[in-house]
Order: structure tokens, then sequence, then C-alpha cells
């Protein structure tokens, strides 16, 4: 009689502490809306999480790992099982971890899918992306040669495995051959084109059709990395780093190389000419982007450096009748 009381009076209070204002009682946490289906594409996931705020993202992220974890963990089951089995049922272990590993490579991709839209909308994603990188991989135990070649094996020949992997790496190849073509192809219409422009000399068209090869294929050296799964993003903030050091590092040559593509385009001297550049007179004998060679009349060769050239007074000698 007392507990039916005492359960009736609880209840009373709860319903009177609701009700009144400035009181709440805490609700059940948001429930997740991208877990209902682990097989879910990963392009109808990235729409699904589109609309979703960064709070939300962070649930998603967490039932991810949840799931990530809990397949780990029965990966886990599986091998210690498989230690102390033997024969026919070792085997059926093996292969249900190795199964296993297979379906967590796939709910990785998931859960990368929910950690790019949780980074593109403020959040952290740091602790989440270590877990991830501590659970993945292909572990055996070399020691067991049966447990080893069971896990190699199966992982050469599951889809999300060597079959993916080695698709990755074809379409690596296939990358760079298809932007090798379209480089050569864009360098034959570049030689073209500047070789309609009488007035550019020979050295500003060799640079000019070498850097648009140059750059087409860092391009395609990028796009190929992407094929093979790199996150290109800190790629490219590391290669604009390692930009900004060199270029503070060698800012005299590229300033030189700045002043020889001014000389180049503009022609104010050229080979064979008479000058006096620099303080100094002579016949021009080579140039490059970031000297300029004269021969003067002692026989000695004076080297340049074009930033000194661009900066100064040209003086171009009328050649002798």
């Amino acid at each position: 009689m007392f507990a039916r009381i005492s359960a009736g009076v609880v209840s009373t209070l709860l319903i009177a502490a609701t009700s009144l204002p400035g009181i709440a009682v805490a609700a059940d946490p948001p429930a997740p809306v991208s877990t209902g289906d682990v097989k879910v594409a990963a392009d109808d996931l990235d729409l699904l999480l589109k609309p979703l705020t960064k709070a939300e993202l962070v649930i998603e992220a967490d039932a991810w790992q949840k799931i990530l974890q809990e397949k780990v963990r029965e990966i886990s089951a599986a091998e210690i099982a498989a230690g102390k089995a033997e024969g026919e049922a070792r085997t059926k272990l093996l292969e249900q971890a190795a199964a296993g590993r297979e379906a967590r490579t796939a709910i990785i991709d998931r859960l990368n899918v929910v950690l790019a839209a949780l980074r593109a909308k403020g959040g952290k994603s740091d602790d989440y992306d270590t877990y991830r990188d501590a659970v993945s991989g292909l572990t055996v135990k070399l020691t067991d040669a049966g447990a080893a070649w069971t896990g190699v094996s199966h992982w050469l020949q599951s889809p999300e495995g060597g079959i993916r992997y080695g698709r990755n790496v074809l379409m690596f190849l296939a990358t760079l051959v298809v932007f090798r073509v379209i480089s050569g192809l864009l360098r034959g219409v570049a030689r073209r084109a500047l070789g309609a422009m009488k007035q550019m000399s020979n050295l500003l068209r060799d640079f000019m059709i070498n850097a648009l090869h140059k750059i087409v294929m860092f391009v395609g050296f990028v796009v190929a990395l992407s094929m093979l799964e790199v996150n290109i993003g800190p790629f490219l903030a590391a290669m604009g780093a390692a930009g900004f050091v060199i270029g503070f590092a060698l800012q005299g040559t590229l300033s030189n190389f700045a002043a020889g593509i001014m000389i180049l385009l503009y022609r104010p001297y050229d080979l064979s000419n008479t000058v006096t550049i620099a303080g100094q007179k002579g016949k021009v004998s080579a140039m490059s982007l970031v000297s300029t060679v004269l021969k003067n009349s002692d026989g000695n060769t004076v080297t340049i450096p074009n930033s000194a050239i661009w900066g100064g007074t040209i003086t171009v000698h009328a050649e002798a009748a």
C-alpha cells in the first residue's frame, strides 16, 4: 500500500514539476538519422548529412563510431576464438574475422563521409580520426602461417580489400596516362599558337610550353592521388607551405626570374646586340630566365643577373655600318 502511494506521489510530483515554468526534465538525446542502413551509398549519405548542423553531425559521428567499435569488437572476438580453436572450426573463425574486416572497411568509408561533413561545418574530427586510424588496417600474426595466409588471401579477394585497391592503382596509372596525353595535345596547340607570335623569343616560347606541360602533369598527379583515396587536402596545404618557404629562400632567384620574363617578353635587346647594361658594355652572347651573358671587347665573359638589368638603364648600341 505504501509503495503504491509513494509511486503515485512521485508521479504527481513529476507531472507538477514539468508544468511549472522554468523547470524542465531532461529529454532523451536525439537519435542519429544516417545509421538506419549501414550499407547506404556514400553519395546518398553525403546528401542525407547536408542539411544537418554541426551539433547534429557530432551525433552522427558518435553513432557511426559506435557501429565501428562494435564491428571491431566482433573481429577481435573471432580472432581470439580462432587462436584457441583447431581444424575446420579455426578456419571458419578466421574467415569470419576476415569478413568482419571487409565490413569494417565499409563502415570506415561511411564514417569518413560523416567526418568530412563535420569538418566542412566547423567541427573537430581529431578524436574520431585517431580512433579510426587505430582500428583500421590488416593485422595478422606472422608467426601463424595459416592465419596469415587466410587473412591475406581473403583480403586480396575482397571487394573492399585487394580488389578495391588494385582498381585504385589501375585508376591512378590510367589518370597519369590520360593527363600525359592531354599535356602532349596542349603542348602542340601552344607551340603552334605561340609560333605565330613572331615578336616572342624562342627562349620565352619554350619556357611557356614547358611550364604548361608541368602544370598539367602536376594537376594530373593530384587527381591521380585522389584515385588512391589519398586525402589531397593536407597534401596541397603542405605544397603551399613548402612553396612559401622555398619562395622566401629563393626570393633573389625569383626576382631574377621575373625580370627575365619581362626582358624576354618586351625584348629590349636580343642575341648579338651590343649593349650597355648594369654598367657593363659588351655583345649579348647568351640569355636565360635568370641572367644575361655579355662578351666585352677584352674577350671577357660577364654574367649579369636579370633583376639588375631590368631595374636599370638599357642602352642598345647601333651596329657599325
